[in-house]
């Protein structure tokens, strides 16, 4: 059997297995759909119970502070040439009691859940979203680009003639009309910004 061949079969992830996460800290980045590993295990060592299985071990939570999680341990195993390998281990959690803005939220869901993300966990060790996990791709595992830094707005600088104009002006609509003018965008000198705070307190 070759080393590499079922991690070779797994690796790839198409962008229709990904999916986008829409909240907390990670928002915005992207994750791999469970249905889809399931279908590459299927897909590569038959049906589920047959070809690979796995069983759970244990589940139990921990408590935060005011905020709860759930994790469960399971192990898995696949079928290759009729053989059983031994067992593949992973652990995985979720939120039980999560603390939000609105109060507290139960999920009624987190066992599911932590046996989900404890799955991922052993069939990774198989090559199973390897690209994922190994940063090739743009998802959460994967190191975030820095974001390309906007180019800071070059100071502009009145002339005296201009700031003699502006400073003559009565009213923050005039002072705005007279730097459209000379198209000022930003306000460099600390005159201009004094007489607006006064024309602003005129109101």
């Amino acid at each position: 059997m070759e080393n590499m061949k079922f991690y070779e079969l797994l690796r790839v992830v198409p962008e229709e297995a990904k999916k986008t996460i829409s909240g907390g800290r990670l928002k915005g980045m992207t994750d791999i759909k469970p249905q889809w590993r399931i279908m590459k295990m299927t897909e590569t060592f038959g049906v589920a119970g047959f070809g690979w299985k796995y069983e759970i071990i244990r589940l139990w939570y921990e408590r935060y502070g005011e905020q709860v999680a759930a994790f469960a341990e399971i192990k898995l195993y696949v079928k290759i040439d009729d053989q059983w390998s031994e067992p593949i281990p992973g652990i995985g959690g979720s939120m039980f009691v999560a603390q939000e803005k609105n109060g507290a939220y139960v999920s009624d869901e987190c066992y599911k859940m932590a046996i989900t993300d404890a799955l991922s966990v052993a069939m990774k060790m198989l090559g199973v979203g390897a690209d994922v996990y190994s940063g090739l791709s743009d998802t959460k595992y994967a190191t975030m680009p820095e974001k390309a830094q906007e180019p800071k707005p070059e100071k502009v600088w009145l002339t005296e003639q201009q700031l003699n104009a502006t400073l003559l002006c009565t009213d923050i609509a005039k002072v705005e009309a007279v730097l459209k003018k000379f198209a000022i965008k930003k306000i460099w000198r600390e005159e201009i910004q004094e007489h607006l705070f006064n024309l602003e307190q005129q109101k």
